[in-house]
């Protein structure tokens, strides 16, 4: 016959075959851990939570129990969550030539979007100015 444990209103109470060892988890020195109810739904974190937690955790340089207890999360999710990020930064970490290379595009671009404007902006001010003065003329 296997040993019983119940923990009730704070009180461990450990039946077994061969004694019985009643009190509290205190005088027992003994830690209680209470597993969570599987009945309840587990807690859905959206993906802005995950990131902010993540760069909580890297900023503070705290341990990974610290900072999801600060949270109030659980610690493997955090763990979880800080292992999905180191995975992915890397692919979004440029060399220093590929991120000026990156920039230079950008800017390229930008200067081709400008010189658009800018011409439609003379064309549309072409546009005006002789409809204005032919206006004048035909009065």
């Amino acid at each position: 016959m296997m040993a019983r444990t119940m923990l009730k209103e704070n009180r461990l109470e450990i039946e077994s075959p061969s004694k019985a060892c009643r009190g509290t988890a205190k005088e027992q020195n003994q830690i209680i851990e209470v597993m969570p109810n599987r009945n309840e739904p587990r807690r859905q974190y959206d993906e802005t939570f995950k990131r902010a937690a993540v760069e909580y955790l890297q900023k503070t340089g705290s341990t990974v129990e610290a900072a999801a207890a600060e949270l109030g999360i659980p610690s493997a999710e955090l763990r979880n969550w800080n292992k999905k990020a180191s995975q992915q930064q890397p692919a979004k970490n440029l060399t220093g030539i590929a991120q000026l290379k990156a920039e230079n595009e950008a800017l390229r671009n930008e200067v081709l979007h400008l010189q658009v404007q800018w011409d439609i902006l003379k064309t549309t001010l072409g546009v005006l100015s002789t409809t204005v003065g032919t206006t004048k003329g035909i009065a």
